[in-house]
């Protein structure tokens, strides 16, 4: 069977098919012209992918599942919509109650909001948080069920209540156009995060490869002359020093890293990542936050060029 034939069957379009094979979801024969060739076996599989994808499973997790046939992440899978449902139950009455009786106090404590996402959206409105937060909104699709969580969520709010960090002009510009753009849309990209934490945990020889590549021309154009001097990576570095004086990397992140377990496991691979570039490429940040090159750097642990103040 042809992959339009497949698609059509399968209620998918021929770009998701493709995108699955790619992953390594999905191995498909050829035949003697060349032409993908969908056997029964290949529809099952893409019968299964398509399915857990509807259950908002991440295209990691359905790999395990297709290569293990472990049930636990469905039964998982089924205890969260269990307890969506429970919550949304609740909800529900507690709504009837306030309608009914008018118990505002009572209605807040009933009723909450569904993700960390969308309580964080809400309590840093606007630009300003959209500019800070959206990176991070991916990893925040999911409730506070610790006190540790709750104690994080508290730090958070607590430290953007505390500070005023004044953003570069060319970077509110740049950001600007994708906030109106995108507006809440950028809230909820849980295939983001899928993407980005494969592309840290999975790195090939190859990719990293091209990453130090990529990596060592923007440390040669940043401290290059008279690029060093530009405005725009002048504004750059107050920016970054501004972040680091205000707690950002020591107040800010930690939280984001308790209060997330996906994040922390993507800022941990990230970490491992940089940590071996700066190595390799003898990388890092004087007290002027001015991108240093030397044959071996004085200390890997201070070069954040591949983080992107994430």
């Amino acid at each position: 069977m042809r992959i339009n034939e497949a698609a059509e069957q399968l209620g998918l379009s021929q770009r998701a098919i493709k995108y699955y094979e790619k992953e390594g979801l999905l191995k498909v024969g050829r035949d003697e012209n060349g032409y993908r060739n969908y056997s029964q076996q290949d529809l099952d599989q893409l019968k299964k992918i398509s399915l857990y994808r509807r259950l908002g499973i991440g295209v990691k997790d359905i790999e395990n599942l297709l290569k293990s046939e472990d049930s636990s992440r469905l039964r998982e899978i089924l205890i969260q919509k269990q307890n969506q449902l429970h919550q949304d139950h609740m909800q529900m009455q507690a709504l009837e109650k306030y309608l009914s009786e008018g118990d505002l106090d009572e209605a807040l404590q009933t009723i909450d909001y569904e993700t960390i996402a969308q309580a964080m959206q809400d309590m840093f409105p606007g630009f300003t948080g959209y500019y800070f937060m959206h990176h991070f909104m991916p990893y925040l699709q999911i409730q506070i069920t610790t006190p540790q969580q709750q104690a994080a969520y508290q730090r958070i709010l607590a430290f953007w209540d505390s500070v005023s960090i004044k953003i570069p002009l060319f970077m509110r510009l740049t950001s600007f156009v994708q906030y109106k753009l995108s507006g809440e849309k950028a809230f909820s990209q849980a295939e983001q995060m899928d993407n980005q934490m494969k592309q840290m945990i999975e790195l090939s020889d190859q990719d990293y490869e091209k990453l130090k590549k990529q990596v060592m021309q923007g440390v040669k154009l940043k401290t290059s002359f008279p690029m060093k001097y530009h405005p725009a990576f002048i504004a750059q570095r107050k920016f970054m020093k501004q972040l680091q004086d205000c707690g950002y990397n020591d107040i800010f992140i930690p939280s984001m890293i308790a209060l997330s377990p996906a994040y922390k496991t993507y800022h941990e691979a990230l970490d491992r990542v940089n940590q071996r570039i700066c190595e390799d490429l003898g990388l890092y940040y004087n007290t002027r936050y001015e991108l240093v090159y030397k044959k071996k750097a004085k200390s890997a642990d201070q070069c954040e060029e591949s983080k992107n103040q994430l």
